[in-house]
């Protein structure tokens, strides 16, 4: 319950920033970002509709993708941080902290992508490309901020035509911040190796298995102070599966040891998803 409480006032309070940097440093400036934030600040340029409310609609697509390749807890987090960050982008005022449009773009970048970087590294995404860009990351292991930023061209590209190419360059400088931002929050597609020694090897893996979906290599072991009966159980997740994977074991066997390892490759068959 502890756990529940923390991660929804964590993302909660990121949506809160990241609606934060983009109504005090980026729209001021008509910096419009990427993705369907940046979708959402073209049609309101036009159309003079609150940027939050075309946020939310514009996702409600994505949702229901999310629902199928990233699972219904992660989508559950994504709607409530989009309606938290449609309600901030529609309650904070859109007023500048500063009239430097360049230490705006890279303030404002920063904000944004540790905002976005800890969402989904607490469990959750701010909708749109994150969504798109988290489950391109499982299928082809390529980091979530290089992706976003990738997907993100085109949207500035076509801010280029609206309000001038000047403005645009500044623009690719926030998102590339933003970009280095997430990466540097949160990482997803380094596998990690997981040695884990425990006197509840049977209710550990049974755990792990019904969380991943994927084979656990077993080792009968003997402490060798206690002399008492263990289990070394060895597997390989993704970063992404981290979080979970440390709640479980905590859950199941707060004495186990556990050894975790970056893996630089995997060879044979791997469940990315």
């Amino acid at each position: 319950m502890f756990r529940l409480i923390y991660q929804i006032i964590l993302i909660g309070l990121c949506s809160i920033l990241f609606g934060f940097a983009y109504n005090t440093f980026l729209i001021p400036h008509k910096l419009a970002s990427g993705g369907v934030t940046g979708i959402a600040f073209m049609i309101h340029h036009f159309l003079h509709v609150n940027t939050g409310w075309i946020v939310f609609i514009i996702n409600i697509p994505l949702f229901i993708l999310g629902i199928k390749f990233l699972g219904k807890r992660f989508i559950l987090y994504t709607i409530y941080s989009v309606a938290v960050l449609s309600f901030s982008l529609k309650v904070i005022p859109i007023q500048p902290i500063t009239n430097d449009i360049l230490l705006s773009s890279i303030i404002g970048g920063a904000l944004y992508g540790i905002a976005v970087g800890l969402i989904i590294r607490t469990g959750g995404s701010t909708g749109g490309t994150d969504i798109i860009s988290l489950i391109l990351s499982q299928k082809k292991n390529t980091q979530v901020g290089f992706l976003s930023a990738c997907m993100n061209l085109l949207v500035v590209g076509t801010s280029g035509f609206i309000f001038g190419w000047n403005i645009t360059l500044y623009t690719i400088i926030a998102i590339y911040v933003a970009g280095r931002a997430v990466d540097m929050v949160y990482t997803t597609q380094n596998k990690l190796t997981l040695r884990i020694v425990t006197e509840k090897g049977d209710q550990l893996i049974e755990a792990l298995i019904h969380l991943h979906q994927r084979g656990i290599t077993v080792h009968n072991a003997e402490g060798a102070y206690s002399h008492k009966p263990k289990k070394v159980l060895i597997t390989v997740i993704t970063r992404f599966e981290l979080s979970e994977t440390k709640h479980a074991i905590k859950v199941i066997d707060p004495n186990a040891f556990v050894n975790i390892s970056q893996t630089l490759e995997v060879m044979g068959q791997f469940r990315k998803t």
